[in-house]
């Protein structure tokens, strides 16, 4: 087996697709230590730049000193502690929902939701760029899977017209693109759910915190909120912490607490995470100064790249991919930033499709308008050494 396992490493290697662990340090909201040199963090999902405020991390502290460092149980023996209870009742009405059900991470949520909702005689219709957590809980569904071309309505409804089935149907998908950062047309989907039945699962991990006037997410930017059959989102990346939540009504929830096994069998996230998540949504909620300086970075950012004739894609919002095409030059152009203090990856395939390799930068609101006109000029620099601009 290592010799083969070898074989498709040097493989991997040789495509400049190789992928290593880097090891880092946080010293704030947006900078970081790897070895032992300082940079300035381009690829934090902390949007709203959360994971180092005080508040935050007092509420944690308390938690710990209440409950301990860990429960040590899955949900369903012992481990659902009573700030779950309050923690789910409140995200649940913040983004406009009945109930909602919180699981250990945004990976395991999506594997639980599709894997336990779905039959062997329905039908997922999935949007092609779906994130892998989605595409591997489709694999371990019974359900037959029809992919539609990337936020192609027209696509779906001629796959929905043809596509008939014994069972349900469902239509699967982010409401941000994680890898593209463009968005779902969610108002178009439910329009075609008029006239086509079906149920929408819809993963707003990336859009919880930052979209929408209260800046619930994207449905809220639709002027949908709550509308959604299930709705998954994550305490992990706007609001700092960690953990996942998922929203619907009462028959889905409590179907999911006696069917779903990665709720079931799955050793509960520790107080001190519920703690610091119940805090940063309580502070986005009567605070809208961290989205606003969030949308006014984004601006400065944007317009810098795109001034200089970068390929941004359709992204909107705080993830900005800078597509570089080729793997190697990808690589090369990460190393190159590098060397200026600038800490972000590149992205290549499987993660993305092929010939599309790039640099994934996130915006966060804690930049500062100077480092953020740093990181515009280095990556244009950049760009034009290797022919990227």
């Amino acid at each position: 087996m290592r010799e083969r396992l070898t074989e498709r490493l040097e493989e991997i290697k040789e495509r400049g697709n190789y992928r290593t662990i880097k090891y880092v340090k946080p010293l704030s909201a947006t900078r970081l230590i790897y070895e032992s040199r300082e940079y300035l963090n381009l690829c934090s999902n902390s949007y709203l730049s959360l994971h180092f405020h005080p508040q935050i991390i007092e509420e944690a502290l308390k938690a710990i000193n209440e409950y301990g460092v860990g429960v040590c149980s899955s949900r369903s023996v012992s481990g659902s502690v009573d700030l779950y209870k309050i923690l789910e009742e409140e995200v649940a009405g913040y983004k406009g929902y009945e109930r909602g059900l919180i699981f250990s991470n945004g990976y395991l949520a999506n594997i639980g939701i599709i894997s336990t909702l779905t039959d062997e005689d329905d039908v997922i219709f999935t949007d092609e760029l779906n994130h892998s957590s989605l595409i591997h809980s489709m694999r371990l569904s019974r359900a037959k899977k029809v992919i539609y071309r990337h936020r192609d309505l027209r696509d779906l409804e001629k796959k929905l017209a043809v596509e008939a089935c014994k069972g349900k149907r469902f239509v699967v998908t982010e409401s941000i693109f994680s890898m593209d950062g463009d968005i779902a047309p969610l108002d178009g989907i439910l329009e075609l759910k008029k006239k086509y039945e079906f149920y929408t699962i819809v993963d707003d991990a990336h859009g919880t915190g930052v979209f929408g006037d209260k800046g619930s997410g994207v449905e809220e930017m639709f002027g949908l909120s709550g509308m959604m059959d299930v709705h998954m989102g994550t305490f992990g990346k706007s609001l700092g912490s960690y953990g996942a939540f998922v929203l619907a009504d009462g028959v889905i929830i409590d179907f999911l607490i006696n069917r779903a096994k990665t709720f079931m069998y799955t050793t509960s996230i520790p107080a001190s995470s519920l703690a610091s998540s119940l805090a940063a949504l309580r502070i986005i909620k009567n605070d809208l100064s961290f989205k606003d300086k969030l949308w006014a970075n984004i601006k400065r950012m944007r317009e810098g790249l795109k001034g200089a004739g970068l390929d941004l894609k359709e992204s909107y919002g705080p993830i900005i991919p800078i597509v570089v095409g080729e793997d190697s030059k990808a690589v090369k152009m990460q190393e190159l930033l590098m060397e200026k203090g600038l800490f972000l990856q590149a992205i290549r395939p499987p993660t993305v499709p092929e010939g599309t390799s790039r640099l994934r930068l996130t915006v966060v609101s804690g930049f500062t308008e100077e480092e953020i006109d740093y990181a515009v000029h280095s990556i244009i620099d950049i760009g034009k050494r290797l022919g990227i601009i």
